[in-house]
């Protein structure tokens, strides 16, 4: 991958490297993701399927808040520390004592979290899911300690461990039998999975924290914890909103939990991006090279258009036919809900990045700041159109709240960086995603055949930027990930 068309270096290439190995990982671990969506969200009905949505729903964000902006000041912490071991440590024992605390508090307070969202058996259901916490953040502390190293294929093995457990798990209930509780169970199980994996490889290691780079880590890692904390509130609010004020039925809100999981598709993209540019930026401005930075946004601006512009657009298009191929006629009414929230988990895509891009510039403050500022955004937005609209009204709102937030991000990124991608990159890549576009309305399929067609036309789009010079064999060589710095 080459930040620009006529420019290319060596930093972009180890960034799209690093990039292509998360992203065999974190790709097989999204297909593993949607093989366990579409298992549940078969076996289980839309009704359980929405509680089933709602209670993890909870558990993400109470993940989230667990990193409390740890996990990435590790990642920015390790390359400019002289004691990488020492912030690693350091890392471990703040998250595992953080995780811990956050378990006592959610066990005690799970009556009223079921109550406060009407959810059957929900004190029962939520302690069940909150067991993940002390696991998840041990996890926490080796993500941010391997991606501060760069072992970007080490997090790209365990991302398979983790799915590979999770899947097995869950099939293995369809032969005992499927329930809430017990996929539940399995989702701490397979966060067990992935630890005994890396524990023989690298021992979690806990020390008593030196107050010096604890202070540190704590002064970046605050205002760190209240942005990941605020951005995973902005990608649930919705989803509790609507169940809160959209007065919808039970299988509304399972339609509504199982596009928005299909709709994430997108974020496999920052999910690999993030931690590689966080990491990479961060070295690059600690060694005062600006011109390395500039290129290592243009290098991820450049693979976010190619490579998300024309999955949004064709999967809106075939919203339904992809909902009803993937879950069944009974979530047919949520194809209109999955175009939108693929245009909103597309913008997403653009914001997180950038945000990180912002992080390691040490724009800490500048991201708590715009984060909060998009709540009250989403929840005017959410007060009004949820009781009109409905679940189209919860869409909405989320998708134009991250439409805000992604415009504030690039203004911001053309300031500092020049742009994230060339105005002839631009240009190319919506020419020829309207073309397959185009395409993709003259043939309207179903079932298996969905498969096939968006295959043609991705091809077709990959084509068609190869003949617009815009793709060329220097994209390929990050494909090359066993080849050595």
């Amino acid at each position: 991958m080459k930040p620009q068309v006529t420019a290319g270096g060596k930093g972009s290439q180890a960034t799209a490297r690093g990039t292509v190995q998360l992203l065999i990982g974190r790709g097989l671990f999204m297909v593993g993701g949607y093989v366990i969506t579409v298992i549940l969200a078969r076996g289980l009905g839309p009704v359980a399927y929405g509680a089933y949505g709602v209670v993890m729903s909870l558990l993400l964000w109470l993940e989230v808040a667990s990193d409390a902006g740890i996990q990435r000041a590790t990642i920015k912490l390790m390359p400019e520390s002289g004691d990488a071991d020492a912030v690693a440590q350091t890392a471990t024992t703040l998250l595992f004592g953080v995780s811990i605390a956050l378990l006592v508090l959610c066990w005690v307070a799970a009556p009223w979290v079921a109550k406060a969202f009407d959810l059957e058996n929900g004190a029962w259901l939520f302690r069940l899911a909150v067991l993940d916490l002390p696991f998840n953040g041990l996890y926490l502390a080796y993500q941010g300690i391997l991606q501060g190293r760069r072992q970007f294929g080490t997090l790209s093995m365990t991302l398979m461990v983790y799915s590979v457990a999770k899947v097995g798990g869950v099939a293995l209930l369809l032969l005992i039998g499927l329930s809430v509780e017990a996929a539940l169970i399995v989702n701490v199980l397979a966060t067990v999975a992935a630890l005994a994996y890396l524990f023989p490889q690298q021992r979690p290691r806990f020390a008593r924290l030196d107050r010096t780079l604890r202070n540190k880590m704590l002064k970046i890692a605050a205002p760190l914890g209240v942005s990941v904390i605020t951005m995973q509130f902005l990608l649930s609010i919705h989803l509790w909103s609507l169940k809160r004020l959209g007065n919808v039925p039970d299988e509304i809100i399972g339609w509504y939990v199982a596009a928005l999981n299909l709709a994430r598709l997108p974020t496999v993209v920052p999910f690999v991006l993030t931690g590689v540019v966080l990491a990479s930026i961060s070295m690059a401005l600690a060694r005062g090279d600006d011109a390395l930075a500039t290129r290592y946004v243009q290098a991820a601006g450049r693979f976010l258009l190619i490579v998300l512009m024309p999955v949004c657009v064709l999967g809106a298009l075939d919203a339904r036919p992809i909902m009803v191929f993937v879950f069944s006629e009974d979530y047919a009414g949520g194809g209109p809900l999955l175009a939108l929230l693929l245009v909103a988990f597309g913008l997403f895509s653009v914001l997180d990045t950038l945000l990180h891009a912002m992080i390691a510039d040490g724009r800490h403050l500048h991201v708590m700041a715009g984060l909060l500022a998009l709540v009250p955004v989403e929840l005017g937005l959410n007060a009004l159109m949820i009781p009109a609209y409905g679940a189209i009204g919860a869409a909405a709102a989320f998708t134009i709240a991250l439409g805000v937030g992604t415009l504030v991000a690039v203004l911001w990124s053309k300031m500092r960086f020049g742009g994230m991608v060339e105005p002839l990159t631009l240009v190319r890549v919506v020419a020829a995603t309207g073309v397959v576009a185009l395409a993709s309305t003259r043939f309207a399929v179903s079932g298996f055949w969905l498969l096939p067609k968006l295959a043609v036309l991705m091809l077709l789009y990959g084509l068609l930027l190869a003949l617009l010079r815009e793709l060329g064999p220097r994209d390929f060589e990050a494909l090359v990930v066993w080849k050595k710095e």
